[in-house]
């Protein structure tokens, strides 16, 4: 019996590790820089496309070799049961809560896919992934379109730093905002 609490206790962690990485992609993807001085639509498409980007920032150092697949997972669950609940207090019905997690599930893995296939083929092809679904609905400058592809290096880099006990106790450090100055269209 002894064996079964261990095991208990060793999934609660995990599970509160997974609320704890939630909410620090979340609370980083809520700083006013982004949408202030880089542009990113301050709509809840754009939100939740910035919360895609620390999501990306996050599995994929989790994905690595020296990472946590299961902790990936259990974060992918707490972030959808989270956009499902939030869709209920909006007053969205089953049915149609349904079609949006499935529509936003469908965005998710094309998103990662594309962010993927950016970062490994260069800067210009991390901007193109990046100004179609980050900054779908806007005309990004090139200033920030570059100051988000430098933001998600950086953000890479550092959690490849971070040790993975850190990020199993749900400690993770994103690198802050880069500063730039939108100037007004002329």
């Amino acid at each position: 019996m002894l064996l079964l609490f261990g095991w208990l206790k060793k999934k609660d962690r995990k599970q509160t590790a997974a609320f704890e990485l939630y909410t620090a992609m979340v609370t980083q993807a809520r700083k006013p820089e982004f949408y202030a001085k880089l542009g990113v639509p301050d709509t809840m498409e754009g939100r939740f496309d910035l919360i895609l980007v620390h999501a990306f920032v996050l599995f994929r150092r989790l994905k690595s070799e020296n990472g946590d697949r299961d902790l990936a997972q259990n974060i992918f669950d707490v972030m959808f049961s989270d956009l499902d609940q939030n869709m209920r207090e909006m007053g969205i019905g089953d049915v149609g809560i349904l079609k949006r997690i499935r529509k936003m599930s469908e965005s998710y893995h094309g998103r990662i896919v594309a962010y993927e296939e950016g970062v490994q083929s260069g800067a210009a092809e991390l901007a193109a992934a990046l100004n179609r679904n980050l900054y779908a609905d806007t005309d990004a400058t090139d200033e920030q379109l570059m100051a988000m592809v430098g933001y998600v290096h950086d953000a890479l880099a550092t959690l490849a730093k971070q040790p993975i006990l850190d990020l199993q106790d749900g400690a993770v450090h994103f690198p802050d905002a880069p500063e730039l100055a939108v100037t007004a269209p002329q």
